[in-house]
């Protein structure tokens, strides 16, 4: 069959040799057009050649192809003033692969492609090939390839030092150590052979992280990295921070990604903020399509400053893992079948309003975990009034400093640790906030005296610096160290804390208690920080009347610590979510988004779980929907130090709805439509509705010189406030009194 085809212009690629003599330009020499390999360029400013045109070359089509690609690319960036290069790749050639390498893998075929015969293709333009690999044959024919080169090749530094001062690998070449090595560790590829002995991952391990698990072994020649003790890298006292990963300049140490074949990628990088704990770690997430590949910590303008712990580093793409649900799930008869989408909601519905109406709104709860969005939150929290149920986060515990200080929020920020004189770190747990530990360190190598006060088997070994520890009954030991400062009559006026001070009046005093009480009180700064999900609230309450009492707390450095419990707590009771699991007492009917809880199941008539995994709490649930993790989703969280930061989506998890438009959809079922288009839609509701977010877009109030998301609620000029605030709209207010006179607020 013949196809004519309209045509304005026609570009023949036949693979035949340029005309060049039009062209006022330097010429190859069989009168091509010369251009530079690198950039493109002839020697006519502005005028770009590549393919078959020039430097005596007739490329095949691929050929031409990517230089057309390329010279896109650099012509785009010289119309922007911008310069790129391409160079040459340099590649590494082995001598030593013989068959005997390959004699522990099965010898294989490749699968034949069908193809049409000489008859069936004789006396017509058909394809030869009409369908090629299957999927199936596609994927097994490239997982044999034995060798994709470093998948570091677009981040290592020694690839672009050699670019720059053109270096010719084979002047270096010589004796070299071949080192066998222990490639064991469940996140790290370590190969010693592509290492330089630059020295940077031994260390940022023993001075940034404070762990010395790796160390330079032998002398001379023969220097190599090893873990501690010549044991595996996953037995050496590595945490798993991928500081060393990140600071390796080669592919000496990388990442193990979750890609079946591990090949270099150039990669999207997307900034975006950590999902697990309060701290709210600043990541570069990196991306290629809709696989995630690697994150690392941001370095520039954030509050971990270049610093992340183990789940931030490899726990970033967890909701993609394997059997993620994709599907709506209904259980009949004790097994889950696959629904539809409306067929689910539609049940959820029916079956809330059933419950609703038997024992009344009460019996209606919707949980909502502190690891989502507050976008995520607020559409959730607003889905629940709808249909009248209480909303609350199991997660979610009673505030001790609400008591005393009248809010439930952190007074103070985490980089004020690095400047205080004293830090009384009580109820606490590393392993949780492992950056907060790295900034604990960091004062004490400054200067500060960090003690530890932890209950008798929450023993902590891992935060250098520490110039006591105590384990004991925190509750207990608190009041001994409260009485003792009471005792010195340097504190605080005690109007108003009569009371307080007749309950520790039979308190007898350690010499150990006596001993912290006195350099706390006699520190020119102090600060206490605690887990709020470590302590009881009365421990709590007990760390803001120490505070009060003792006069530090009110003024910069000076002050408290509340360390939340999960990435978003904060900016739940924010939103107003405060209630916790005493709430599930009485319910009948229960929607939960995001959260695991070991709950009696049994107790509810209705059970609706969304959660990217079948978890066992959605493994109890009557209906299942599909949910979506941090990295494909738009929006803020509100870390410890209530620092409103944006979470931007890398990828797109290809489920049909996003958390906030199940809410959304849930809501449409009982007749109320939110009319929400994305996120923005609901921050811009948030900043009108919710007291908390009122001056959240201080982008306006500074006549655009902070963004909204990226400013710290809590504090002004790095400061806190002078004075302990009632509740979070005189927080508000006092932010928005003071941010005009602000010259350079923290951001």
């Amino acid at each position: 069959k013949t196809e004519t085809i309209a045509l304005d212009n026609m570009i023949l690629a036949i693979g035949q040799a340029v005309d060049a003599s039009i062209f006022d330009c330097d010429k190859t020499r069989k009168g091509a057009v010369a251009y530079d390999k690198e950039t493109f360029m002839t020697s006519m400013e502005g005028v770009f050649a590549g393919g078959d045109c020039g430097n005596d070359k007739i490329s095949i089509a691929v050929e031409a192809i990517a230089d057309a690609k390329k010279a896109s690319e650099i012509i785009d960036a010289y119309l922007n003033g911008e310069t790129i290069r391409y160079e040459k790749p340099y590649f590494v050639t082995r001598d030593d692969i013989t068959e005997k390498t390959f004699e522990d893998r099965e010898r294989q075929c490749r699968p034949k492609i069908p193809q049409l015969n000489a008859e069936q293709r004789k006396d017509n333009f058909s394809e030869v090939i009409p369908g090629g690999f299957t999927p199936e044959q596609a994927e097994e024919e490239a997982s044999r390839c034995l060798e994709c080169g470093c998948h570091d090749y677009f981040e290592c530094k020694l690839i672009d030092l050699a670019h720059q001062y053109d270096v010719e690998p084979e002047r270096f070449a010589g004796d070299k150590n071949t080192i066998d090595y222990d490639d064991a560790h469940p996140f790290i590829v370590r190969d010693p052979n592509k290492c330089i002995l630059c020295g940077l991952c031994v260390r940022v391990c023993d001075e940034v992280m404070g762990i010395g698990a790796l160390g330079l072994v032998h002398r001379g020649f023969d220097t190599v990295v090893k873990p501690n003790m010549e044991k595996p890298l996953a037995e050496s006292g590595c945490v798993s921070c991928g500081q060393c990963v990140s600071v390796c300049p080669t592919g000496a140490l990388q990442e193990r990604t979750t890609m079946v074949k591990e090949v270099p990628v150039d990669t999207d990088v997307t900034e975006t903020t950590c999902s697990y704990c309060s701290v709210g770690c600043s990541l570069l997430l990196e991306s290629y399509g809709d696989m995630l590949i690697k994150a690392n910590p941001d370095k520039e303008g954030c509050v971990n400053a270049g610093l992340a712990c183990g789940k931030g580093k490899w726990g970033f793409d967890c909701s993609m893992l394997e059997d993620k649900l994709e599907t709506p799930l209904v259980k009949e008869d004790g097994e889950f079948r696959e629904a539809d989408y409306h067929e689910a909601l539609v049940l959820i519905a029916k079956k809330c309003q059933s419950v609703g109406t038997r024992y009344g709104k009460d019996a209606i709860g919707v949980a909502i975990s502190d690891r989502y969005t507050n976008e995520e939150a607020y559409a959730i929290k607003k889905m629940a009034d709808v249909i009248g149920a209480k909303a609350f986060c199991m997660n979610n515990r009673a505030s001790g400093i609400k008591e005393v200080l009248g809010f439930d929020a952190s007074p103070n920020t985490i980089d004020e640790l690095l400047s205080t004189n004293y830090i009384l770190a009580v109820g606490y747990n590393k392993a949780d906030n492992p950056v907060i530990g790295l900034k604990m360190k960091q004062a004490a190598e400054a200067g500060a005296k960090v003690v530890l006060i932890n209950p008798t088997g929450c023993e902590q070994k891992t935060i250098r610096g520490l110039a006591q520890e105590v384990y004991a009954d925190d509750l207990g030991f608190l009041k001994q160290v409260a009485k003792a400062i009471i005792d010195s009559g340097k504190g605080a006026d005690l109007d108003g804390y009569a009371d307080f001070a007749a309950s520790l009046a039979d308190v007898a005093v350690s010499e150990e208690a006596a001993a912290i009480a006195a350099d706390y009180m006699g520190a020119k700064k102090a600060m206490i920080v605690f887990n709020q999900n470590l302590v009881s609230v009365d421990t709590a309450k007990l760390i803001a009347d120490i505070a009060c009492v003792s006069g530090h707390i009110g003024t910069p450095r000076d002050g408290i610590l509340q360390v939340k419990a999960k990435n978003n707590s904060q900016g739940l009771i924010d939103l107003g979510i405060t209630d916790g699991a005493e709430q599930l007492e009485g319910l009948k009917a229960l929607i939960v988004f995001g959260e695991e809880a070991d709950i009696d199941a049994d107790a509810l008539e209705f059970l609706a779980v969304s959660d990217t995994h079948m978890t066992g709490l959605a493994a109890k649930a009557d209906v299942v929907l599909p949910g979506t993790g941090f990295a494909s989703t738009d929006g803020t969280y509100t870390n410890t130090e209530r620092r409103l930061q944006a979470v931007q989506a890398a990828i797109d998890e290809d489920i049909e709805f996003t958390n906030w438009e199940l809410a959304a959809a849930i809501a449409h079922v009982f007749e109320v439509d939110f009319e929400w288009m994305d996120t923005d839609d609901i921050s811009d509701e948030m900043d009108d509705m919710v007291p908390a977010y009122k001056y959240a877009s201080l982008g306006e109030v500074l006549g655009g010189v902070l963004k909204p998301d990226a400013v710290t609620l809590a504090a002004v000029e790095g400061n806190t406030f002078a004075e302990p605030l009632a509740c979070t709209d005189s927080l508000m207010n006092v932010i928005a009194e003071r941010l005009p006179k602000a010259a350079n607020p923290t951001a």
